[in-house]
C-alpha cells in the first residue's frame, strides 16, 4: 500500500479556526486557566488523509451545493470496510445515518426504555453516557469494571445481578472502551451478550473507536453470534479513526427490523434525515481510500505510546500507564502521588499545565486517574511530559 504524504510530526496551528479543544475561553471555564496543553477533547491534531482532502476539494470546485440524493455507494463502502477489516457482515439496509453518536444514543435510549428504567454502564466510562441517561430521566446503573495488575476486566457476576433486575432495560457497551482503552475479547463479548439476552436487556454498543487497534484485534459485538446481532444496536463512525469529528456522520446498524424501523421513522418525523454533501464525500473517501493513512497514524500512535511508557518508567515511575489495546486515548494512574480527586485535577491543570480529563469525570471509579489524548505530534507530547515531570519534582 502506498505511503501517504501527511507529515504527522507537523505542528498545525489549530487556533486559526474555532477549535473547541484549543478555545481559550472554554478551557478557562473548565480548568480555571487557558495556558495548557489541550488534551481533553477526543480528536487528533493531524491533518486528514490526503485522499479525503482531495475528494472534498473536488466537490467544492463543483460549485453547486443544492440538495443531494442518498448514495448506495456510501452505504456499500461502509459495509465493505467492516466486512473486510473486521469480519462483520451486515446489509446496507440495516444502516441508519445519524448526526452524532450521542444523538444515536439518545434516540435508542428513548425508544427502547421508559422514564425511570435502568441503563447499565461499565464505569469508569465516557461521561456523556451519564448525562444522556439523566436528561432522559432514566436511572444510571453501574456495573463497575475491575482493575487488577493494571488490567481492567468485566465483573460478570455483578452484571448478571444487575441484568436480572427487570427494571434495567438497556446496557451501553463501549468497545473499545473509553477511557481505559480495552478492546473486549470475543469471549468477553459472548459472555456479556449471553447475560443480556437471558434477561431481555437490549445492548447499545458504542464502537466508534474500533478502527484504531494495536496488538489486540477489535471484534464488533454484532459479529459474534446471531443472538448478539439480534439484541444490539451498534454505533459506528469514521469520526475518530479519520479525524472527521466536525464533518462526518455517525451510523446505527440495527438488525432487528422492528427496532430499526422505529428509529428510522423518528428520524424522518423529526426531519433529521437529510444529507450534507461534504459529509457524504468525506465518509466515502475515508472508507474507500483512507486505509493507508490510517495505518500510518496507528503506527505513529504506537510510537507515541512507546515514548510515553519509556518516559514514565525512566522519569516518573509514580505514574502508571494502563496499557491500551486501542484508541488514541490513554488512561494514567496518578494515585501514588497521594492527591485526592480535586487536588489531582488542580495539579494537572495549574502545575503541569495539562488540560486532561480528570478521572472522576468518568465516575467515582476513575478518581486518581486521568485521560490523556496522544494523537498529536511527538514533540508536543514530549514537551507535555516535560511539564509533568517538572511539576512532579516540585510536588515532591
Amino acid at each position: 500500500m502506498k505511503k501517504t504524504t501527511t507529515n504527522l510530526d507537523e505542528i498545525v496551528d489549530r487556533t486559526e479556526v474555532a477549535t473547541l479543544k484549543f478555545d481559550a475561553e472554554t478551557m478557562h471555564g473548565i480548568f480555571g486557566t487557558s495556558d495548557l496543553w489541550p488534551s481533553w477533547v477526543a480528536d487528533m491534531d493531524f491533518r486528514a488523509a490526503p485522499k479525503i482532502i482531495e475528494a472534498l476539494n473536488r466537490r467544492l470546485q463543483h460549485g453547486i451545493f443544492g440538495y443531494e440524493a442518498s448514495t448506495a455507494e456510501l452505504s456499500d463502502a461502509v459495509v465493505n470496510w467492516y466486512q473486510r477489516k473486521h469480519g462483520w457482515a451486515f446489509d446496507s439496509s440495516q444502516i441508519i445515518f445519524s448526526p452524532r453518536t450521542l444523538n444515536s444514543l439518545a434516540v435508542l435510549i428513548t425508544h427502547f426504555s421508559e422514564a425511570g428504567d435502568g441503563v447499565i454502564v461499565q464505569s469508569p466510562v465516557f461521561y456523556d453516557f451519564k448525562i444522556i441517561i439523566s436528561r432522559h430521566k432514566r436511572k444510571l446503573v453501574k456495573n463497575p469494571l475491575t482493575l487488577q495488575e493494571d488490567r481492567y476486566s468485566m465483573d460478570f457476576e455483578d452484571l448478571e445481578a444487575k441484568a436480572a433486575d427487570p427494571r434495567n432495560k438497556l446496557l451501553i457497551l463501549c468497545n473499545p472502551h473509553n477511557p481505559i482503552g480495552r478492546i473486549w475479547s470475543r469471549e468477553e463479548l459472548s459472555t456479556l451478550a449471553d447475560i443480556c439476552a437471558r434477561h431481555n436487556v437490549f445492548i447499545i454498543s458504542d464502537e466508534i473507536h474500533g478502527d484504531i487497534a494495536y496488538a489486540n484485534k477489535y471484534t464488533p459485538l454484532a459479529s459474534i453470534s446471531a443472538q448478539a446481532t439480534a439484541n444490539c444496536a451498534t454505533c459506528i463512525s469514521p469520526v475518530k479513526s479519520f479525524n472527521l469529528a466536525g464533518l462526518a456522520n455517525s451510523m446505527m446498524v440495527i438488525a432487528d427490523e422492528e427496532k430499526r424501523k422505529a428509529c428510522a421513522d423518528w428520524y424522518s418525523k423529526m426531519e433529521v434525515n437529510k444529507n450534507f454533501i461534504f459529509n457524504n464525500v468525506a465518509m466515502q473517501a475515508a472508507y474507500t481510500d483512507g486505509e493507508g493513512w490510517l495505518n500510518e497514524v496507528i503506527g505513529y500512535l504506537k510510537g507515541n505510546i512507546d515514548e510515553l511508557r519509556s518516559t514514565l518508567a525512566t522519569n516518573m515511575p509514580q505514574i502508571r500507564l494502563i496499557e491500551p489495546d486501542g484508541t488514541f486515548l490513554v488512561w494514567l494512574d496518578f494515585r501514588e502521588l497521594g492527591l485526592d480527586a480535586r487536588q489531582l485535577e488542580r495539579f494537572l491543570s495549574h502545575d503541569a499545565r495539562m488540560g486532561t480529563n480528570p478521572g472522576h469525570w468518568f465516575g467515582r471509579e476513575g478518581a486518581g486517574f486521568a485521560r490523556v489524548n496522544i494523537a498529536c505530534p511527538r514533540s508536543v507530547l514530549q514537551a507535555a511530559l516535560g511539564q509533568l515531570d517538572k511539576a512532579i519534582k516540585n510536588l515532591t
